[in-house]
């Protein structure tokens, strides 16, 4: 089992703003030494502050997720400061909006270097250092897009389909290799992050997540679930899962009905105007928040998340009562 959390030495990337944040100031709440990476120092200096009045301590380092050097300087720094890294916590990414006919070669590149190649990057700093320490554990902060696509988000599915794939890779390697580094991925649906703001649009207006909307809250303590009990694969909010089954059960037709009766493309548009920012390329700028502009409509708690997928046994028995149910019915509609 993992140490407690007031004992471990976490790596958190993209702890600028969002999730990646979220989950710092959970850690520091808990105690833990915690290492604060991405691209804007102010808003890593802020957090740092935010950190430390928690009871938690932090070390900052800025560091672009894509490359690799500067992410292999991160896990040096973080041994280098505390003396070993019990996780590794993925959480850095970027957004580009936009049919792919819009899109440039550069911004494709640019975006899967950061979504997905930061994580595996980040995956193999970890990894280099856990294997010396005998172990340690990988939290992936991945989408529920990473299983089911929708349009307008080409690079950023792809990317994310790259990651679950990677860590399910390094996972089985450890497993059939008897270690104790865990790797586990989590599957969020839409989150009120800034992450839109902050986005490369060609839609002509600033993009939005598509709902139910969950506030990074409930990811964070997903992270946080993860780091204490590992697990290979975690759905965050129900409307993730009904997009996972969706893919399973239709995977020929899903896309269909995303588009005509989840009218994906219209949801993800805003009424609100593009002002041209963005951190596609140049890091955010200012203090770094946890929230997106999506509050008023964004879920605080998901039942189905803490009741179910943090416990897969569970979810086990419901699966298994619902398949006999519908063996029973269907063997009673045949008499």
């Amino acid at each position: 089992m993992p140490p407690p959390l007031s004992e471990q030495v976490v790596v958190v990337t993209g702890a600028s703003s969002g999730i990646g944040r979220e989950t710092a100031l959970l850690l520091a709440e808990q105690g833990a030494d915690v290492v604060l990476a991405a691209r804007n120092e102010e808003a890593l200096r802020t957090l740092e502050a935010e950190v430390t009045r928690l009871g938690g301590t932090a070390h900052v380092q800025v560091t672009d997720v894509a490359q690799w050097e500067q992410v292999d300087r991160l896990a040096a720094g973080a041994v280098e400061r505390f003396g070993r890294i019990d996780t590794w916590v993925n959480c850095a990414a970027t957004a580009l909006y936009g049919e792919v006919h819009e899109l440039t070669a550069e911004e494709i590149t640019r975006a899967v270097q950061v979504i997905l190649l930061g994580q595996v990057y980040g995956m193999k700093a970890a990894l280099e250092r856990m294997r010396a320490q005998g172990a340690g554990g990988i939290v992936n902060v991945a989408s529920a897009l990473a299983v089911q696509a929708v349009p307008l988000q080409s690079a950023y599915v792809a990317a994310k389909h790259g990651v679950l794939g990677f860590a399910e890779s390094l996972r089985m390697e450890l497993e059939h290799a008897g270690s104790a580094i865990t790797v586990s991925t989590l599957l969020p649906s839409s989150v009120n992050t800034p992450l839109f703001e902050h986005a490369r649009s060609k839609l002509g207006v600033l993009p939005q997540p598509v709902p139910p909307v969950y506030q990074p809250r409930v990811v964070a303590e997903a992270v946080l679930r993860a780091v204490e009990h590992p697990q290979p694969r975690m759905v965050v909010g129900g409307a993730g899962k009904g997009l996972e089954l969706l893919h399973r059960i239709a995977p020929r037709t899903a896309g269909t009905l995303l588009l005509r009766l989840g009218k994906t493309v219209r949801k993800q548009r805003s009424g609100r105007p593009d002002t041209g920012g963005d951190n596609l390329f140049a890091p955010s700028t200012g203090p770094g928040a946890v929230d997106g502009s999506f509050g008023q409509r964004a879920k605080s708690t998901s039942l189905y998340t803490t009741a179910l997928e943090q416990h897969p046994y569970r979810l086990r028995l419901l699966l298994g009562a619902t398949a006999a149910l519908a063996v029973a019915a269907v063997r009673r509609a045949g008499r």
